[in-house]
């Protein structure tokens, strides 16, 4: 038996639920939030912004990490990076 493998599109659509379902919260203008970037998320080695589903996948990624910043990239690209 073969085992299941990883759902990327249900995964999506989990996240995209749970931050529906976890509401709205208080209304805070843009330039007051805790956490998160509401700015399109960027890659950290090409600077291109990122398009379609994976700006959704990456806002609510860091929503639940509670990330500061928009840029993301791979382990490789971070650490060419100096981080």
């Amino acid at each position: 038996m073969k085992p299941e493998r990883f759902d990327i599109h249900q995964h999506i659509t989990n996240q995209i639920i749970a931050a529906i379902e976890s509401g709205a919260g208080e209304f805070r203008l843009p330039w007051h939030r805790s956490a998160g970037n509401i700015m399109r998320p960027v890659n950290i080695a090409s600077k291109s912004r990122y398009r379609g589903v994976n700006i959704l996948t990456l806002w609510t990624a860091a929503d639940a990490g509670g990330y500061m910043s928009g840029a993301w990239g791979t382990y490789k690209q971070w650490a060419e990076a100096g981080a």
